[in-house]
């Protein structure tokens, strides 16, 4: 459920906002377009492939930096505006083999999917002979990429070998290993190194292993073990929770870890305090007012980018709501000012496509919805990122139960999609919603679906990665759509998609097999 203050009257200037919006994106769409090209660095991207690229560092003796993104997605915006316009940052780059893998370009869902990625942004870091060394995480200092570059010039060993050897053979880790270790984007490998393994465990271990003068390293595996613990549904052991509020306690009271965990201290505290300390306790109260004063330092924080400044906004309602408190007018004045300040001072494409997200969400979050939706219709009316905030305007119209705009909405951003995962992955939500929505509506349920299995003939690789999960997604609302409607029309549709399938060979047959069974 969305926060929203609004009266009767609000409701309805709302509605027709949002509809005179449908009508005129299209002039929008079809003028002025100021998204910002993918390529407007200072870092010389290389011109190949990425096999071309691989086979140019075993060649030269250089690491490759990989840099994976789509050019609608706001946190990859936000690094483009920010580390690849960085001058050392830039500078190091030179010694790698650097690869800039848009998702929407042809073959990139497979190349994805065998380097074991999975979300945008992700950078990776290669020898040069082929062996993942890292995955660098995003919102960190900008000073620390560049040591993270030079970790992979020296030749320190793999995160997945250093992991074995310290687990498994007891192996003490130098402080290199160590500062590897802590930075190393644990969330966004689809457990590749963990395997099987508690994350929890390893982290807290690998944590408990870093010596007191590596205090960033040791903080940032503390923060990391918390934010699993974050995310679990259920409260740790007492003995646990204890040990947990320690390590809390011990992060907020370091300006220099409080920074280098922004993203704990803004976006997940919320969470974890409830699950690590009982309502009304002294641990509580003691940690509610330490993060109250991480949130006031980050605030006071220069090295912070417009749009991670704007967040810090976020985690002050967060706060609020784990306080049990409503969102204050003067807070709400404040906010507007802030977004209004970043909006005025935005220096290219990127930098406003990252800052124009962060504000839409914090505007939202603090009930402020019209001028969020406001601020959508100036980006969109600018050409910038329209493909996005369609899929948002129709979030935002389903959210509040108009089904017919929602559906208005996520056909727009379908149609009007760029990029060939993009369109399957727009595609899917779209036919989600149909199938919700208007499970009764059989033909335009099977028009729609025949259309995007169309769009598959158009590429090389349709089957992996994001495309492969859009496909599931759009299978799983199939199947629960034949449960209710005509068993032969989703056997028609299920025939359409295998022929589909079947020029792409038999490999390419068995991955659609296991696709038109998702149900989960």
């Amino acid at each position: 459920m969305r926060v929203c203050f609004t009266t009767p009257v609000d409701q309805f200037v709302t509605k027709l906002f949002r509809i005179l919006l449908l009508l005129s994106v299209f002039a929008a769409s079809a003028g002025v377009h100021t998204a910002a090209r993918p390529y407007d660095d200072g870092i010389r991207w290389y011109s190949g492939g990425v096999e071309q690229a691989f086979a140019e560092a075993t060649k030269t003796g250089k690491p490759v930096f990989l840099y994976w993104g789509a050019v609608w997605c706001p946190p990859c915006n936000q690094l483009k505006a920010t580390l690849f316009r960085n001058p050392a940052f830039i500078r190091k780059t030179r010694l790698f083999v650097p690869v800039y893998l848009d998702g929407d370009t042809e073959a990139a869902q497979k190349l994805g999917e065998q380097f074991g990625i999975l979300g945008y942004p992700t950078l990776v870091l290669f020898s040069p002979k082929g062996e993942e060394i890292t995955r660098l995480p995003g919102g960190m200092s900008l000073d620390l990429y560049p040591q993270m570059l030079d970790l992979a010039l020296a030749q320190t060993r793999p995160v997945a070998t250093l992991v074995a050897d310290v687990l498994d053979e007891g192996r003490m880790p130098t402080a290199a290993e160590l500062h590897l270790l802590a930075y190393y984007s644990w969330g966004q490998d689809g457990g590749k190194v963990l395997g099987e393994r508690d994350p929890a465990r390893v982290l807290k271990s690998l944590a408990d292993l870093t010596p007191a003068n590596l205090s960033k390293e040791k903080g940032r595996l503390n923060a990391q073990y918390l934010s699993v613990l974050a995310t679990r549904e259920a409260s740790p052991e007492k003995e646990a929770s204890r040990d947990a509020v320690l390590r809390l306690q011990s992060l907020l009271a370091s300006d220099v870890l409080i920074r280098d965990n922004y993203s704990l201290v803004v976006y997940e505290l919320d969470t974890l305090i409830q699950r690590i300390t009982r309502a009304k306790s002294e641990d509580r109260e003691k940690l509610m007012t330490a993060w109250k004063q991480a949130l006031q330092t980050l605030r006071k924080d220069k090295t912070l980018s417009p749009a991670q400044r704007l967040s810090v906004y976020t985690g002050k309602i967060h706060w609020l709501q784990a306080a049990g408190l409503a969102v204050p007018e003067s807070l709400r004045t404040e906010i507007r000012q802030a977004v209004k300040q970043a909006r005025a001072n935005l220096s290219d494409g990127h930098e406003r496509i990252a800052v124009s997200y962060a504000a839409y969400g914090l505007l939202k979050a603090s009930g402020q919805l019209a001028l969020a939706e406001q601020l959508i219709d100036e980006e969109m009316r600018a050409g910038s990122n329209n493909q996005y905030w369609m899929l948002v305007l129709a979030d935002l119209a389903a959210e509040s139960g108009d089904e017919k705009e929602a559906l208005g909405w996520y056909a727009k951003a379908w149609e009007t999609a760029r990029g060939a995962a993009t369109r399957i992955q727009w595609g899917s939500y779209y036919i989600r919603q149909l199938t919700e929505q208007t499970p009764d509506d059989d033909t335009r349920i099977m028009t729609v679906s025949k259309e995007l299995f169309s769009q598959l003939k158009k590429q090389k690789t349709p089957f992996h990665g994001r495309s492969k999960r859009a496909l599931k997604r759009v299978f799983k609302a199939l199947n629960a759509w034949g449960q209710v409607s005509d068993p032969a029309a989703l056997m028609e549709l299920k025939h359409a998609f295998i022929e589909t399938c079947l020029p792409f060979g038999d490999t390419a047959l068995m991955r659609c097999k296991a696709i038109m069974k998702a149900s989960s």
